[in-house]
């Protein structure tokens, strides 16, 4: 069972307020719920344990006001701002149960207690005011890094998915014409032709893997791995050696598929980058894999069974005995393997991708607080 992460949340007091920052990045997909007598924190993106769902709850050591309360989803951090109900006074601790949870810390930069003197000497209020002002000058030269990078990754993740678009593109247009023009006809021209802007658009897609373990992007990265290894090693070790299925229609069929399904998806990772909302593009992303992905696994085993024959006569791949290294390995099996492995693994990719698009389309809860009846 996963063990639960915590954030780190940074607390500070008045005698009216309680002021609470999580400190995590990059936040998506917020649960919160603020009540009278505690809040309940769940949420995705990048803390002290990297990127992760992370989630807390706590019970306030006194009742708070939710509908004088309000909090705000920034991209370092969520901030709360809570109003403590009844007379103002200062609280000897935030949660009801002590000794204190490890992630719960004091945010001194917001701290005051009530033993905090009315009147500073001038000297100590000049060295505050320019410790204050170092402070805000370091803040400030590091949001400008971050900016920067993160406008170097805007400019690069948007070129890579519009040439990515624009090479499946080619081929949906390239290939859907010489259906309705010529039918079946020479196929082996179809395949020349449509081959190499695939192949450079499979060999850019490794991309996707690295894209997320670096940072680059949120999304996990078992679905990409999946997908972009299954085509490539089908592509690359499969139907590129075997000059004979090379001319059979099924081949372009599938890259018809494979192509299809990539011009409604780098589009919405294109809009998504530019924080660019699209209905159409969102409906679209999440509704043409339902026929194209049964449609793309049964394309490629079909495509694997046609090519077993030219591997079986040919040996090509086969290691027969004797040998230098006194192994065998007879290509063909391997490919009835990957058959295989198509069926099994096919359910669990349709299976993330449905869970996606009810992700997606589920009704957002509003971000309201609501009280807590006994």
């Amino acid at each position: 069972m996963a063990t639960t992460l915590h954030p780190i949340v940074y607390w500070a007091q008045t005698e009216d307020n309680i002021s609470l920052k999580v400190d995590l990045r990059d936040t998506s997909d917020p649960d919160i719920d603020v009540t009278a007598e505690g809040l309940y924190f769940k949420a995705f993106g990048v803390g002290a344990g990297g990127l992760h769902e992370y989630e807390f709850q706590m019970d306030f050591y006194r009742n708070v006001n939710p509908d004088r309360s309000a909090y705000r989803v920034m991209d370092r951090a969520v901030e709360f701002n809570l109003t403590k109900d009844g007379p103002a006074l200062f609280w000897p601790r935030l949660t009801r149960d002590d000794p204190k949870p490890a992630w719960l810390r004091i945010d001194f930069d917001k701290w005051k207690s009530e033993d905090d003197s009315d009147e500073e000497d001038e000297e100590d209020v000049v060295k505050k005011e320019q410790e204050e002002q170092m402070r805000q000058i370091e803040k400030e030269l590091l949001e400008t890094k971050e900016q920067a990078f993160a406008d170097l990754k805007t400019v690069y993740l948007f070129f890579f998915n519009l040439l990515q678009f624009i090479g499946y593109a080619y081929v949906v247009v390239y290939l859907f014409c010489r259906y309705a023009f010529y039918g079946k006809e020479n196929m082996k021209e179809a395949f020349d032709r449509a081959i190499i802007p695939l192949g450079i658009c499979q060999m850019f897609a490794f991309l996707e893997i690295l894209h997320p373990l670096i940072g680059l992007v949120k999304t996990g990265i078992m679905a990409p791995l999946m997908q972009v290894l299954g085509r490539n090693v089908l592509l690359f070790l499969v139907i590129l050696p075997n000059p004979e299925v090379q001319s059979d229609p099924m081949v372009c069929y599938l890259f018809l598929v494979w192509s299809s399904v990539e011009v409604f998806r780098y589009p919405f990772y294109m809009a998504g980058v530019i924080d660019y909302s699209s209905e159409v593009l969102t409906w679209l992303r999440y509704t043409v894999w339902i026929p194209l992905y049964p449609l793309g696994f049964f394309s490629e085993a079909i495509v694997i069974f046609l090519s077993i024959p030219f591997y079986d006569d040919t040996g090509k791949f086969s290691l027969s005995l004797p040998n230098q290294y006194n192994i065998s390995f007879y290509f063909p099996y391997w490919l009835y393997a990957h058959i295989a492995i198509i069926v099994c693994l096919a359910p669990s990719l349709i299976s993330h991708m449905w869970r996606q698009r009810q992700r997606r389309f589920r009704p957002k809860k509003p971000r309201t607080f609501h009280v807590k009846l006994n």
